[in-house]
């Protein structure tokens, strides 16, 4: 079987990705549909802007609080409660909205449980990859997740344009719960054997139990040079990837094209099929033939140029909407492979070199670092195109990613756990960083 092919990954590997396909789709059916619902309700964005803005904190503290539940408790248990409990949220939602019930308080702490449980379940999912699938086609593995989260970042807005118009908020929630059900019940099907697990701190007190493990994770994170730098490229990288589409294009259009609504979907669809390209077929067969390294840094680099290249050319195509479309889409999918060719090549590298009882701690802190960025620029980002206008704003951040990209190039740590192959790099972080993880199993 080639390395291109997506087939023969198990079962119970592909369970997990459809329950995630359907959960993702479901809920941004569900986020526009709760936004047509309280903006109904009282005409304010800034409501709903503070719900998101809710979800959003639990999500990435959750990250950190929690991960390492998934190295001390049997994984996919976990998973199951996590879909179980978003999709009991989704549920209380639709109660809600089928009684007409608008109550803010309590629509904010679903939305804010969902976060915690999105923020435990990602991490989760990423870890449990390498149960479910022998080591050599780890990177399959994870290239087909990539490929299920840039399809559903691509079907979920269409879908909610699509149902919201038939259905109403009413349908579109109960949609979502159905699909949150039927994500759960795909969870519940997967079978992972059960590790060994030591329970000699099980009798400290919980405290005791969070302070140590959490700690531990963050400390192993930042032992393991490679992963730290990776942690802080993708640090940077949200920060000037994320206003791009929360922030400057919105405005942009707004400022130049304020009846061609279009332009976002379009811009947005551009990246995500380029996540979808990337995740295909490019990224394997880039890695054959320039290696990983050079694919990895190829691209950061290329995400940077994507940033800059739309403020450049956006400074200039700013008097017609199909000039508009015609310049940024090319330049969007181009920076969806950049990122894809990132995500991919560095979760495999994680998944692989980490040992296991640490795997899901160091995703979860990664996540948290590179995510916690993420309201902050926003606001740099607005800052930036209020002082020095939209188009400036997406160089400089562009810039930044490109600069912060050059000197990690020639880090020799970084480089040679990039090199390596699939099958030297198994466990090597205990092997090049044996004090970042404490002995004894778990």
């Amino acid at each position: 079987m080639n390395s291109v092919s997506l087939n023969g990954l198990g079962w119970d590997f592909y369970c997990t990705q459809i329950a995630a396909f359907l959960n993702a789709i479901g809920a941004r059916c569900g986020q526009f549909a709760i936004a047509w619902w309280v903006l109904g309700k009282t005409g304010d964005p800034v409501a709903f802007s503070s719900f998101v803005a809710v979800a959003t904190l639990a999500d990435v503290l959750s990250r950190a609080l929690f991960g390492w539940l998934g190295d001390q408790y049997h994984r996919q248990r976990l998973l199951a409660c996590c879909y179980g409990t978003s999709a009991a949220m989704t549920l209380i939602l639709a109660m809600l909205s089928t009684l007409d019930v608008y109550q803010p308080l309590l629509i904010g702490l679903c939305l804010a449980v969902s976060g915690v449980s999105i923020g435990i379940r990602d991490p989760l999912q990423m870890s449990l990859t390498s149960s479910l699938v022998t080591s050599e086609r780890l990177s399959d593995a994870v290239r087909l997740r990539s490929i299920v989260g840039s399809s559903s970042a691509l079907m979920g807005p269409l879908a909610a344009g699509i149902l919201l118009g038939p259905l109403g908020v009413l349908g579109t929630l109960w949609l979502n719960a159905l699909a949150g059900l039927a994500a759960l019940v795909l969870v519940l099907r997967v079978r992972v054997p059960v590790r060994a697990f030591t329970r000699d701190l099980q009798q400290a007190p919980y405290l005791v139990q969070w302070y140590q493990r959490t700690r531990e994770g963050f400390s192993a994170l930042y032992k393991v040079k490679p992963e730290w730098s990776l942690s802080v490229l993708a640090f940077i990288v949200n920060f000037s990837l994320y206003p791009l589409f929360a922030v400057l294009f919105p405005i942009l259009i707004n400022r130049y094209f304020p009846s061609d609504l279009w332009l976002i979907a379009v811009t947005e669809g551009a990246f995500a099929v380029g996540l979808l390209t990337g995740s295909l077929a490019w990224v394997a067969r880039a890695n054959r033939r320039w290696g990983r390294s050079n694919v990895v840094f190829a691209g950061f680099l290329l995400v940077g140029l994507t940033i800059s290249g739309c403020g450049v050319f956006t400074h200039v195509f700013n008097l017609h909407p199909g000039w508009f479309a015609i310049i940024t889409v090319p330049l969007l999918f181009i920076g969806g492979i950049g990122l894809v060719m990132v995500t991919v090549n560095t979760s495999t590298v994680r998944m692989l070199a980490t040992p296991d009882s640490f795997r899901n701690r160091i995703g979860s802190a990664t996540s948290f670092v590179s995510g916690m960025i993420i309201p902050f620029g926003t606001l740099f980002g607005g800052a930036f195109a209020g002082v020095f206008g939209v188009s400036y704003a997406m160089v400089i951040l562009g810039v930044i990613v490109i600069l912060a990209t050059i000197p990690y190039m020639f880090s020799a740590e970084l480089v040679r756990v990039l090199a390596m192959s699939d099958s030297q790099i198994k466990n090597a972080y205990k092997d090049f960083y044996p004090d970042a993880f404490p002995d004894g199993r778990w």
